[in-house]
């Protein structure tokens, strides 16, 4: 057994390695060693991929084995000033076989988002090559700098580069939720390398959409913990990741997408953006406030108009810290609503929000029947209790019955208002009390709402009478160059090939109508199909 212990039993058989082994000669760190910002996760051992990342993130300031002298400024002679050590062989063999393990990673989890999620026969790449290259590598007796050392380096370059280009077509074809789906419900979970290494694909992979959303998926999910109710928890500060986004980059051999001299105040003011939106959210008083000023929609297309500019390191930090506070402030909005109202009323009346979106602007998997299933009656109640909704004040003094206070004697005029009220039908009582409170909500919203100016630009309904979209669709709107559909229950008596077929003549008639992509959302308000100019996909249950 070689090619690196065969690249270290299949990556631990396919649970993608966790004991961090990328190296053939690392040793592992001890408890010593532990960053700070870790301590308390790994002692209770909650998620022990946590303890991976952090030796992952955390590695010596010289992990390559670079001599770094130690100037003493109370000698009387400054020590000469000797050059750094130039990488020898032993680095080029770690940065060998790092790459070609986070290859193999990737391999795996596409591998696993084709059979388990999209339910197709994976067509896996023959690694045949780039592992006997590697070998061949790793094993040369010349010095990095023989014309046997460049010659072996060219071969394993050209193998793992024909490889790249292999899951960069299938990964084409792989949604962005499903990638989510995939990372949140495999068991046993993935380990921080192999999310790491999925960060180093889509960093380096050629820019799209797709692939900034995936990355945004995955940096936030390495540089976060799971909390409670969905919540998450950044695991550095923004300083600190930071610091090692960008010693990431340097080991990825990533280079700037973007021009660094001309977007230096760009990068600035990109980051303080996503720190506006995150406040926004945090303020929201309420849900539907979110969904009146199309929050979701306008943090999306934001993050798809800075382009390249997203993997700034400056903007990536930003960009973790804000999916997580918009995240926590969308679950801390949909507790208030359970709190009012029960799971099947809220489902109910969001059935035309498009939930997905949620996911897709916040980069992080948050479904709304999924977080309803865990706001039971209980959980409910001890969350508003936690919050101190719930309880009196410590010094508060509840008044017993012979001391509550008498009740105010009526006017004769009010008894017998109070009188005739009791004598009138409930029915008709009921009903003038649900006018009045529609008469009020009419007046409040183009009394209040209007006047503050919410944002809804760029958002047109879309008149679906006499058209063909109206077949399948309930309910449809175009916001920048995008259709979002709601699907009558017809759509769930239609065939995979009937499905495809109608969601490319609604990316046709985008033609005429200004749009071009489109989101199909089925009734219980998951995503039932997208397609766009390169990418056609549709979800079947």
């Amino acid at each position: 057994m070689n090619v690196f212990e065969d690249l270290i039993v299949e990556l631990k058989e396919e649970n993608l390695l966790e004991n961090s082994a990328s190296a053939p000669d690392k040793q592992k760190k001890t408890n010593d060693n532990k960053p700070k910002a870790l301590e308390t996760q790994e002692e209770s051992k909650a998620v022990p991929a946590f303890d991976a990342l952090a030796e992952a993130l955390t590695m010596d300031a010289d992990p390559y084995g670079f001599k770094v002298e130690v100037i003493d400024e109370n000698a009387e002679e400054p020590p000469v000033k000797r050059k750094k050590a130039k990488p020898g062989k032993e680095y080029f063999n770690k940065r060998a076989v790092d790459e070609t393990s986070a290859l193999q990673m990737v391999e795996h989890v596409l591998t696993g988002v084709e059979r388990e999620y999209m339910k197709v026969v994976p067509k896996a790449f023959d690694d045949f090559n780039a592992k006997k290259a590697l070998h061949v590598f790793i094993n040369i007796a010349e010095t990095a700098d023989s014309e046997e050392h460049k010659t072996a380096e060219f071969a394993l370059m050209r193998e793992t580069e024909a490889w790249s280009l292999a899951l960069l077509d299938r990964d084409e074809k792989i949604g962005v939720s499903l990638l989510r789906q995939y990372c949140d419900n495999t068991r046993p979970a993935l380990s921080s390398q192999a999310m790491l290494a999925l960060a180093r694909f889509y960093r380096n992979a050629p820019y799209s959409e797709s692939v900034r959303a995936k990355f945004d998926f995955v940096i936030t999910r390495l540089f976060s913990r799971p909390a409670e109710l969905d919540k998450r928890v950044c695991l550095f500060t923004r300083n600190e990741m930071l610091t090692h986004i960008n010693k990431l980059y340097s080991e990825w051999s990533s280079v700037p997408l973007y021009d660094a001299e001309e977007d230096d105040s760009n990068v600035m003011l990109t980051g303080l953006s996503f720190d506006d939106l995150a406040i926004e959210a945090e303020a929201a008083t309420s849900f539907d406030r979110l969904i009146e000023s199309d929050f979701f929609g306008r943090l999306r297309l934001f993050k798809e108009s800075i382009n390249e500019l997203f993997f700034a390191p400056t903007v990536t930090a930003s960009a973790i810290e804000s999916n997580v506070r918009i995240g926590n402030a969308y679950v801390s909005l949909i507790v208030k609503e359970r709190q009012k109202l029960d799971a099947a009323s809220i489902q109910l009346k969001y059935i035309e929000f498009n939930g997905q979106s949620v996911s897709d602007a916040a980069g992080q998997e948050l479904n709304l029947p999924d977080l309803l299933n865990v706001l039971t009656d209980d959980v409910v109640k001890a969350a508003t209790e936690v919050a101190g909704e719930s309880k009196p004040a410590a010094n508060e003094v509840k008044p017993s019955a012979a001391e509550a206070a008498p009740e105010k004697k009526r006017s004769p005029f009010a008894e017998k208002l109070i009188g005739q009220i009791k004598g009138m039908n409930k029915v008709l009582i009921g009903a003038c009390v649900l006018l009045l409170l529609a008469t009020s909500g009419l007046y409040f919203s183009s009394a209040y709402v209007l006047d503050e100016n919410v944002s809804t630009a760029g958002v047109q309904k879309v008149d679906l009478d006499n058209s063909p979209l109206s077949e399948h669709i309930k309910t449809g709107r175009i916001s920048g160059d995008t259709f979002y559909g709601l699907l009558l229950p017809s759509w769930d008596a239609l065939p995979k090939e009937k499905r495809e077929e109608f969601l490319q003549k609604v990316l046709q008639i985008g033609e005429e109508k200004g749009y071009k992509q489109v989101n199909l959302t089925s009734k219980s308000g998951k995503a039932a199909g997208y397609a766009s100019a390169t990418r056609l996909e549709v979800n079947m249950p």
